[in-house]
């Protein structure tokens, strides 16, 4: 131990001195150079490789989508053709006409056949399932969706109530002698065992690609992980591209996935069945190539550097052999040792640099005299001030708090900038740490207010103003004064909710609705980003009130708004305008999409309740949809529009939905 302590010290003290020697600093500069040198070159190489690997990928993407989306499109046709021609064959069917035919090659392309009448009840199927046959089905949506629309249909993923599997089922229209609606013919596809979706694991993808498909609702229809119970697509994964692309969108882009990372996407509508294609390849699958050769590239660099480093040190060693007195001479300085450099040398060069050396030297000490002085001077004002104060030097560390500010806060200097910007409010803390550093970088003076933590965890609202200390023009630090304005702050977010919501509902008011509306046509006129409009009254809410009474009114006005707001995102404005008068502001939402909420949003309105003295009190509504046009001068233009097509619902008999 003694040994090692004997020759430990000695050894540190020569790596210090050759380390932070001029000779040890020009060879670090050779190592940074080039190693800036190299990681520019790296970083221009790996932007290039990603471009072309991107763009080829991109290109690879875009032909598979394109080759899956025309083979589903072609085999759900073929069967959607395949019952059209089956059901003309079919004009009045009865329990066993289906069995009767030879239909064993369907088998290929369904599982089963029904045959429902204009009922909605299932009057054949095959092959034959107990239960099946007599079975009232006009709760699904596919069924209602046949007896309105009357057109060949793909259903929604659902759970058969026969067989308990996860199915499909494609829909053609029967009619009868007459031309009229007489039922469907249905063909069911089972989700796990279908030729719909084999042969994906033959596509070039690589180990990590593969492919999504679900409908434009957003249920899932394949995924290569989850099968069985069919989840949202958002228990998969989490990517803007795909709300685009359920909304029709149809391109190639880069998304998340769920489970981490990043991915080269492809979507492809298959129109026949409202279904949304998906490919999806990794990044990192894609970059692992490029990465290899980038490391390889990397080790080659690390070699060169290896044999430049000794040849480089020998140079700048011969280069500096004069100047080595004259380093160990700044070093005692630096320490204190002495108080001028003397070094006798016939060399004019370093003579000249001594020289001026000596009187920079005098003229900082100097200069720092009279900084102490004022630091005093500045610290005694300061700390007799009643106002709350500080003081940091040019890193921004707190050197000097007043006791107001000590009380206030409870911190002690010094303090530097990560520890106190920890009790900073997250959403302020980023912002502020911002303008913190452009005031001591730019030299500006700072006006903020934040959110402050104090150390017994107590929320205060700060206001600071803080001014930088200049001298000769250059900043030294800066000075500032905190204020607590809490309460204040407290009040103000009271009063500007209370001026821009309803206090029955919770909801915006007219003004607090209209300038959200004027926000979004600014959007619109500037970027083009749709929005829509929903406008409604209640249907015969006036009869509710002198009826029911005003209690009763408000329950119901209550219920209506509970309901808007169990419709809407997030992102979505609902209002109260007056009375009941209502409206909702769709930001980013297209015309179709915002029928399908205003459908949506009245049948369940129309579903609700209110019971009252044993009585069973409903409400409807009429509701007007509007949308930014091209057209639109102000706001006015919109809201006339989706107002007159209120007004034409509730001349249509009220409990109905009208866009412009």
């Amino acid at each position: 131990m003694a040994f090692q302590q004997k020759f430990a010290q000695p050894l540190r003290h020569a790596l210090h001195r050759h380390l932070f020697s001029l000779r040890g600093r020009l060879l670090l500069g050779v190592v940074v150079i080039w190693t800036l040198l190299c990681l520019i070159l790296l970083a221009l190489g790996w932007q290039s490789g990603t471009l072309l690997v991107e763009e080829s990928n991109r290109i690879h993407l875009r032909y598979e989508a394109n080759l899956i989306r025309n083979d589903i499109t072609h085999e759900i046709e073929q069967r959607l053709e395949v019952l059209d021609r089956l059901a003309d064959q079919l004009p009045d069917p009865s329990p066993g006409s289906l069995a009767q035919g030879n239909h064993d090659p369907l088998l290929a392309l369904f599982e089963g056949l029904v045959v429902v009448d204009a009922e909605n009840t299932v009057i054949d199927d095959w092959p034959t399932i107990t239960g099946r046959i007599g079975r009232d089905i006009s709760h699904r949506t596919y069924a209602r969706f046949m007896r309105n629309i009357q057109r060949p249909h793909v259903s929604e993923p659902f759970v058969g109530e026969v067989s308990g599997r996860l199915l499909v089922m494609m829909l053609v229209p029967r009619h009868d002698e007459r031309g009229r609606y007489a039922g469907f013919l249905g063909g069911l596809v089972e989700l796990d065992h279908s030729e719909l979706f084999t042969g994906f694991d033959r596509l070039r993808l690589g180990d990590e690609g593969h492919v999504v498909i679900t409908t434009t609702s957003g249920r899932l229809i394949y995924h290569p992980d989850q099968r069985q119970n069919l989840p949202t697509r958002d228990d998969l994964m989490e990517d803007p591209w795909l709300d685009l692309a359920l909304d029709g969108w149809e391109g190639e882009a880069s998304g998340e996935l769920h489970e981490g990372g990043s991915a080269l996407t492809a979507y492809r509508q298959i129109w026949p069945a409202d279904w949304i294609l998906g490919l999806y390849l990794p990044l990192e699958q894609v970059y692992t190539p490029l990465t290899n050769v980038m490391e390889r590239i990397a080790l080659r660099a690390l070699w060169v550097l290896g044999l430049l480093l000794p040849v480089m040190a020998a140079l700048i060693w011969l280069v500096l052999r004069p100047l080595t007195r004259l380093a160990h001479q700044i070093k005692d300085l630096r320490h204190g040792r002495r108080r001028a450099l003397q070094i006798a040398t016939r060399m004019h060069e370093l003579r000249r640099v001594i020289d001026v050396f000596n009187e920079v030297e005098q003229d900082r000490a100097r200069t720092m005299d009279d900084l102490q002085r004022r630091k005093a001077f500045l610290k005694g004002i300061l700390a007799a001030s009643p106002q709350a104060m500080f003081v940091t030097d040019t890193r921004g560390r707190l050197t000097f708090v007043n006791r107001a500010l000590k009380d206030l806060l409870g911190i002690k200097p010094p303090v530097h900038l990560p520890v106190w910007a920890k009790r900073i409010h997250e959403e302020d803390r980023e912002p502020l740490v911002a303008a913190w550093q452009a005031c001591l970088l730019q030299q500006k003076d700072l006006v903020r207010q934040f959110r402050y933590f104090s150390k017994e965890g107590e929320l205060y609202w700060l206001d600071v103003h803080a001014n930088a200390i200049r001298v000769d023009g250059e900043i030294i630090g800066l000075v500032g004064i905190v204020r607590d304005i809490t309460q204040r702050q407290h009040e103000d977010i009271l009063l500007r909710w209370e001026a821009e919501h309803d206090p029955l509902t919770g909801l915006l008011n007219r003004r607090g609705f209209q300038r959200r509306v004027e926000e979004a046509f600014a959007a619109w006129e500037k970027a083009g980003t749709p929005s829509s409009l929903l406008i409604f009254d209640l249907d015969h809410f006036k009869a509710i009130n002198d009826t029911g009474g005003h209690a009763l009114g408000d329950r119901m006005l209550q219920q209506v708004s509970a309901a808007m707001v169990a419709e809407t995102r997030n992102s979505d404005h609902a209002a109260r305008q007056g009375g009941d008068e209502f409206a909702i502001l769709l930001p980013g939402c297209e015309a179709s999409r915002a029928l399908r909420i205003a459908e949506s949003l009245r049948a369940r309105i129309a579903a609700n309740g209110l019971e009252q003295n044993g009585q069973t009190w409903r409400v409807t509504v009429s509701i007007g949809v509007g949308s930014f046009q091209g057209t639109d001068q102000t706001i006015d233009d919109v809201i006339a529009r989706a107002d007159a097509a209120s007004y034409a619902a509730k001349s249509l008999g009220r409990n109905s939905v009208v866009g412009e």
